[in-house]
Parts: structure tokens; C-alpha cells; sequence
């Protein structure tokens, strides 16, 4: 079942070791990078055509505000 984007940041602020899954809020940044390069996974090169870094926020068990990033990068598909 695909998921809107409220229940996809529930999903990672209940799947955030870091966090009370309450505080979790989406910021109103996402970067885009669009030049091209190759990132490893695994030991393994994989070319990114594009990538987006999306910020949120949650507060830590100990109460601390904290910023973090959840990186897309989408692989290229033709050939390179």
C-alpha cells in the first residue's frame, strides 16, 4: 500500500532509534543535488543521476532538538 507523506514521516519517526516517535516534523528543506556522480554501497559503485536531502527534526530521549536528513538518490537507469 503506498504511503501520503504524513505516514511516511510517522513511519520514520517510528522507525528512528534516536527519537520519540512524537516529535518527529518535517522541515521545509529539501536540497537538490543534480550533478552526477558515483556513490558506494556495499563496496559496490553505483551511479546517481540525482539526489535529494530532505530535513526533519525530532527531539532525542534526552530532550535535545535535532536535525537530521533522509537522503534519496535515484540510480541511473541508461546507459553509462
Amino acid at each position: 500500500m503506498p504511503l501520503n507523506a504524513a505516514q511516511l514521516f510517522k513511519l520514520i519517526g517510528d522507525e528512528n532509534p534516536y527519537a520519540d516517535s512524537t516529535t518527529v516534523q518535517l522541515d521545509d528543506v529539501i536540497e537538490v543535488q543534480t550533478e552526477l556522480g558515483t556513490w558506494q554501497f556495499k563496496s559496490t559503485p553505483h551511479f546517481i543521476e540525482k539526489a535529494l536531502r530532505i530535513s526533519y527534526t525530532y527531539s532525542d530521549v534526552t530532550g535535545h532538538t535535532i536535525r537530521d536528513y533522509i537522503l534519496v538518490g535515484y540510480e541511473g537507469g541508461g546507459a553509462y
